[in-house]
């Protein structure tokens, strides 16, 4: 067997396999396979616990008492009635709050307030009291008996005005102003690119605030042990060990006291990022003598006032064009509105598009001035691409409003100024690194597969019937396996963020690996056994998985930033190539050989070429476990390692923001046509195609799920989802009449292709895939809309394109 060192692993003494043929067996037989996913016979049958399944003696269930307005202060709350109602067992407000919690951390600093509201509601569904009582209808019934008065206050409902009214009322007091960051960052001669082009194109684009909606809603379940100070949180959470670090600095606990348990959840996409309501329930069970509070968050709830809320922004922005189609410059002006504070980390979605800023073009020169407005709007949370997803529908639109001034197809404006095969490793103006790629090659297979020339003559025939017939071609690049120093421009230092797994036999030669993410249907475990079952020539049934809880699992992040394909790869190679050091080192003792001569192959250790020198790796791991008297003396007897495995190489920012920080940068491009109707302005998907370059696919079945799942994410947001509200901050979206998801009907099954460049700074050479398609689908649809209302001289700039405000575009345009 040949094992790689790859670039990024030069500090770490382990070697993980780069490529899939590194590894030590004749054939692979489940990696890069579409096997099935071994988490869904436990899903299908219902056999899974998820949060709200769980029941624990002595609990309670916790009722949120949620502000109605946007901007007020609390003058007085009265809970006598409350607390006289048979079943109520403790209230908490902000009075407890400020006994027993301080604000969190938030990025930028000191945006964030307490778990409930102690002197003013800054948003409307703000917490501001809870109760916690025998059922949870009790509880509703108690929040009824709750007297709050309020003064009123004005509210900060527009971003502009928030940023430059001096005299205008403030969210935060003490802040001084509305304005969360200010910053432009610079990277090149952006004057002199803008001053020697031959056009200039600008326009002003607006992506209105929308987000996650998963399966399930946040819920969690707290216990404080009153003698020891210990919390122990049992969630569906997202990030365990950063939402478990986070609430010791809230709650102000020890870190080796708060253990949270992470229960498999429906889908997260960023929405299951909700801390206070675990700082709630922490404070009621404090309150309630350590009884177990539960908590579960209802729909309207998760609508109004959870973590499902991002991208609520407004652009300018332009490019510099040569008059052969060459771009030499990009500018975007960005004000994002955050809404009431930082607790979201919605910021983080304005600093990540530093990663992949220019696109997949060679882009010389760029300019990002950023703006982060705070209002009295719901606090604005990650979301499923993290930021890229808007500005790549800015950058696109561009694209496309140049092919048209330059009569260029769009696809070959893009062709024209794609990155080069031989350009990789390629660093953008704004600092990240791109590992590898062939963008043309990409491109042309999409094309192929959609017969993109026929699609265009088409097109000339339905405009001929007056049809408004449209053909999108669509790119962008998906930064993947993140990493906090992409976050220091607004604040989160840090740089290395280790993913880790416990690899370990037992004495029958079956395998347990144990790691700290949960279950949230990335089909990780999945892959985890796929790794363990070829590395050492076992089935797949012989390998489990167990996620830990945050005190005894490996280091660990969790699901994130398009990272677990990669790092979970990372850790559990490791801890093989740890495990099989100490097997060979048996098996050498037990040949009478220098360990040098012995090698894994196919689940045998041995020597090559002696039949006589062969040991299953069964049988080693069973003599390490049961014959310890036969081991060398100097060796560990557990057949198992620990491996925490994080990608060397990324470096801080500096006074620009430039990094290297995000591992790898996966490439698509998409083709897409429309139809709009006249009468309407609906528009109709009637195609779609993508190739994608994802590196070394790892599992094809999961990433095309991963595929188009977020192809149907990319079609909502560029059609139908958006959180409204009125001048006073008062949200208009409290349920899914009237908040509107793509269904099946509005989804087509993509055509799908791929292109393969393994990244060589990988293990295996994959790359991040896990947020896919919405880097590119909006971008891709509002640019065949375009191209059909391109006739009538008019364009789209606003997502989504929702029918009414394409049947504004048609009335504006006389048809």
């Amino acid at each position: 067997m040949t094992t790689t060192t790859s670039t990024t692993q030069t500090k770490q003494t382990t070697a993980i396999p780069n490529k899939i043929e590194d590894l030590p067996t004749s054939e692979v037989r489940f990696i890069g396979k579409a096997v099935p996913r071994v988490e869904d016979p436990a899903l299908i049958t219902g056999e899974v616990e998820f949060i709200d399944n769980v029941s624990l003696p002595g609990m309670l269930h916790c009722a949120i008492l949620r502000s109605p307005l946007a901007h007020a202060k609390i003058e007085s709350i009265n809970l006598d009635e409350a607390l006289a109602l048979p079943g109520v067992i403790a209230i908490v407000t902000g009075d407890d709050a400020l006994k027993w919690s301080s604000p969190p951390m938030t990025m930028p600093e000191g945006w964030g307030d307490l778990p409930l509201a102690a002197h003013k509601v800054r948003f409307v569904g703000e917490p501001l009291a809870a109760v916690a009582a025998t059922s949870r209808y009790i509880a509703e019934d108690a929040l009824e008996l709750i007297d709050v008065d309020y003064e009123v206050l004005e509210v900060v409902s527009d971003p502009f005005k928030a940023i430059l009214d001096d005299d205008g009322p403030l969210v935060f007091e003490e802040r001084g102003n509305n304005i969360m960051l200010k910053r432009t960052f610079t990277w090149g001669e952006v004057d002199a690119a803008f001053a020697e082009a031959d056009h200039i194109i600008e326009q002003t684009f607006r992506w209105n605030r929308m987000g996650a909606n998963p399966t399930e809603t946040f819920g969690c379940i707290t216990e404080w042990n009153p003698r020891s100070l210990e919390l122990v949180i049992r969630a569906s959470i997202q990030a365990p060990n950063f939402t478990a670090l986070a609430r010791c600095g809230v709650l102000g606990l020890p870190s080796n006291k708060v253990r949270l348990i992470t229960y498999p959840h429906g889908g997260s996409f960023g929405g299951k990022g909700l801390p206070r309501g675990i700082d709630i329930t922490a404070l009621l069970s404090r309150k309630a003598r350590g009884r177990p509070i539960k908590w579960i968050e209802d729909r309207i709830e998760y609508l109004i006032g959870g973590a499902g809320q991002a991208w609520d922004r407004h652009y300018e922005a332009s490019l510099a064009v040569k008059a052969d189609g060459t771009f030499t410059g990009f500018r975007v002006k960005l004000v994002d509105d955050i809404g009431a504070n930082g607790e979201g980390y919605g910021s983080i979605s304005a600093a990540k598009v530093l990663t992949c800023f220019t696109g997949p073009y060679t882009i010389g020169t760029a300019e990002y001035d950023l703006t982060l407005a705070c209002t009295n709007k719901v606090p604005a949370h990650p979301y499923r691409g993290m930021g890229p997803p808007p500005q790549n529908f800015v950058l696109e639109s561009l694209v496309d409003m140049a092919a048209r001034k330059l009569e260029i197809d769009p696809a070959e404006i893009r062709r024209k100024n794609f990155i080069q095969p031989e350009q990789f490793p390629y660093t953008i103006p704004s600092g990240n690194e791109y590992d590898s790629g062939d963008y043309e090659a990409v491109l042309d297979k999409v094309l192929e597969m959609a017969n993109y020339q026929k699609l265009r003559e088409e097109q000339t025939q339905a405009r001929e019937q007056g049809r408004l017939v449209g053909i999108g071609v669509g790119t962008a690049i998906e930064p993947g396996v993140m990493d906090p120093n992409a976050y220091s421009i607004i604040g989160m230092p840090g740089i290395g963020q280790p993913e880790g797994a416990t690899v370990a036999f037992d004495v029958m030669g079956n395998v347990t690996v144990r790691v700290g993410f949960s279950l949230e249907g990335q089909g990780q475990y999945t892959l985890i056994t796929q790794l363990v079952a070829d590395y050492f020539g076992l089935e797949m049934a012989n390998i489990s998985v167990l996620c830990l809880d945050t005190q005894t699992a490996p280091p660990h992040f969790g699901p994130g930033g398009s990272r677990l394909g990669v790092a979970i790869t990372g850790a559990v190679l490791g801890a093989c190539e740890r495990i099989k050091t100490k097997m060979i080192t048996v098996a050498a003792g037990v040949f009478q050989s220098p360990p040098e001569a012995l090698q894994l192959h196919d689940g045998i250790i041995g020597i090559p070429g002696v039949e006589q020198a062969q040991l299953p790796v069964s049988a080693i791991a069973g003599m390490m476990l049961g014959r310890s008297d036969l081991l060398p003396p100097e060796i560990d007897p557990r057949p198992e390692a620990t491996y925490a495995w994080t990608a060397a190489g990324r470096t801080e920012p500096d006074d620009q923001g430039r990094a290297k920080s995000y591992l790898t940068a996966a490439q698509s491009v998409h083709i897409v046509t429309v139809e709009i109707d006249r009468r309407t302005g609906a528009t109709e998907i009637t195609g779609y195609w993508v190739v994608d370059d994802c590196g070394t696919r790892l599992n094809p079945a999961t990433l095309e799920g991963q595929l188009q799942g977020s192809i149907a994410q990319g079609i909502g947001a560029a059609l139908l989802e958006e959180y409204l509200y009125d001048d006073e901050c008062q949200p208009l979206v409290t349920n899914y009449m009237n908040y509107l998801m793509p269904t099946a009907s509005d989804v087509p099954l993509a055509v799908k292709g791929e292109i393969v460049t393994p990244s060589p700074f990988t293990p295996l050479g994959a790359k991040g895939c896990g947020e896919g398609a919405i880097h590119t689908t909006p971008a891709t649809i509002l640019c065949a809309i375009n191209d059909a209302l391109a006739p009538l001289g008019k364009q789209a700039t606003e997502v989504p394109a929702s029918p009414m405000r394409i049947w504004n575009l048609l009335r504006e345009a006389g048809d």
